[in-house]
């Protein structure tokens, strides 16, 4: 039996390896797990939780990969092409940086991997895998098997489910919409029950990158699927757009059926800035208010992940001071700070690579500073030592441990539960830990 090994690469220390909370298990390799034909045997291992064996035996090995990891993931590819075993690289990142890859892997996988990966394997067995596979089209996800959970080995703090690919909303700092497509593919809703009935753990995490969808049909759906969630009895967060707020039968279905937490762009709080970044949906009259949509939040148990994003066209660092104030104002119960960062396959790349304006250019060793933490352009009204400080700044404000221990007590108050207030208290501190710990190269910068 021959035996294909699949690998979530990680670099020891980074965000995602040392904030458990965060560390949310590989359900992509999961998936291509279980369209293996069952003559193959597979392992996955996740660096984020475990270490890699470098002499591990295998015939195949396949790397996703994501853009501040390509280093990592060229690194392992061309340690298994050493020891004469083929790679497949496969993700976001390769999807985008196609000839980049190549260099570095026998074969790259471009797009959603579920329909290539069998032709992939039939080539391989004949000895004859192609440089380049590519989706032609997104899968229809309606009747996607299930993954194979019994092969993620980590204690990860949430399992995850996917119920629905895609986002109409197409920011154009995220390459979400570029990658999985503007129509929001959902799967069957009886199938998703099962799956989330078979899953143990009673924390689970749904990675739709907005689990409510737009448009009336959508809606209905996110509706439907919560109120058969309340039988699996499961605590559960995701992530979503601020349109929910406009939905109160939605939000009480979230409620009953176990909803403790949503992570939501809330991006800036300056309209100009929020137009600028294609994110029409936060100014929508039922939205644009965040104080009104936040109280409704709380008011349904519902704990906060708020995204705020910093260095965008213009923004001083005084963008830092309203926002922290606003999040302490208003209770957010944790939060994503971050600055703007030109990832490949978002609009965003795209202008500041035409204006010459991306400062950190040694790809791929660079790509590891895309981690929207680190400065990687050039802004018109910040330097990048402005912009990191006032994010380090921002962060210990709002996530240093006596601030974070103070709103983590103060979620607990809202949801009565131990997995927002794990999530808000880990959020909050672990990040802020860890990023003030990155080597930046500010002076290669300036």
């Amino acid at each position: 039996m021959k035996k294909i090994l699949l690998i979530n690469p990680a670099f020891k220390g980074s965000l995602h390896s040392n904030i458990k909370v965060l560390a949310l298990p590989p359900l992509n390799l999961a998936i291509i797990a279980r369209y293996t034909p069952e003559h193959y045997e597979v392992q996955i291992v996740d660096e984020a939780m475990e270490e890699l064996d470098l002499d591990i035996k295998a015939d195949l090995v396949g790397i996703t990969c994501m853009t501040p990891l390509a280093p990592r993931a060229y690194e392992l590819a061309t340690h298994f092409r050493a020891r004469g075993i083929p790679v497949v690289i496969g993700g976001i990142h390769a999807s985008y940086m196609t000839d980049e890859a190549l260099q570095y892997a026998d074969t790259i996988v471009v797009g959603e991997g579920e329909n290539i990966w069998p032709k992939v394997l039939e080539d391989f067995e004949r000895g004859q895998m192609q440089r380049v596979y590519r989706a032609c089209e997104p899968p229809e996800v309606e009747n996607m098997l299930a993954p194979r959970r019994e092969l993620l080995k980590g204690k990860y703090f949430v399992e995850t489910v996917q119920t629905g690919r895609g986002c109409p909303i197409n920011c154009n700092f995220c390459s979400v919409t570029a990658f999985n497509g503007s129509r929001y593919r959902v799967r069957n809703i009886d199938s998703v029950i099962d799956e989330i009935n078979s899953i143990k753990s009673k924390r689970i995490f749904i990675v739709d990158d907005n689990i409510v969808g737009q448009g009336p049909r959508y809606i209905r759906r996110a509706k439907e699927l919560f109120d058969r969630m309340v039988d699996c009895k499961k605590e559960w967060g995701g992530q979503t757009c601020l349109s929910i707020v406009e939905h109160d039968d939605v939000l009480k279905a979230a409620q009953r059926s176990g909803c403790k937490g949503m992570l939501i762009g809330f991006e800036s709080l300056d309209p100009a800035t929020i137009d600028s970044m294609h994110k029409s949906v936060n100014l929508r009259p039922n939205t644009r208010n965040f104080r009104d949509a936040i109280k409704k939040l709380h008011d349904h148990g519902i704990a906060i992940v708020g995204c705020f994003i910093f260095g965008t066209e213009g923004q001083t660092r005084d963008a830092f001071r309203r926002a922290i104030d606003f999040v302490l104002e208003n209770e957010i119960d944790a939060v994503q700070l971050s600055l703007e960062t030109p990832l490949p396959g978002t609009a965003f790349y795209k202008q500041m690579q035409e204006e010459g304006r991306l400062l950190l250019t040694d790809y791929p060793n660079d790509w590891r500073h895309y981690t929207i933490f680190e400065p990687v352009f050039r802004m018109n009204g910040m330097t990048p030592v402005d912009a990191y400080e006032g994010l380090l700044e921002a962060y210990a404000e709002v996530s240093s441990f006596r601030s974070s221990l103070v709103r983590g007590l103060k979620t607990f108050r809202n949801t009565r539960s131990l997995f927002s207030t794990g999530i808000s208290f880990s959020w909050n501190y672990q990040a802020y830990k860890t990023i003030r710990n990155t080597q930046t190269p500010l002076v290669k910068l300036e």
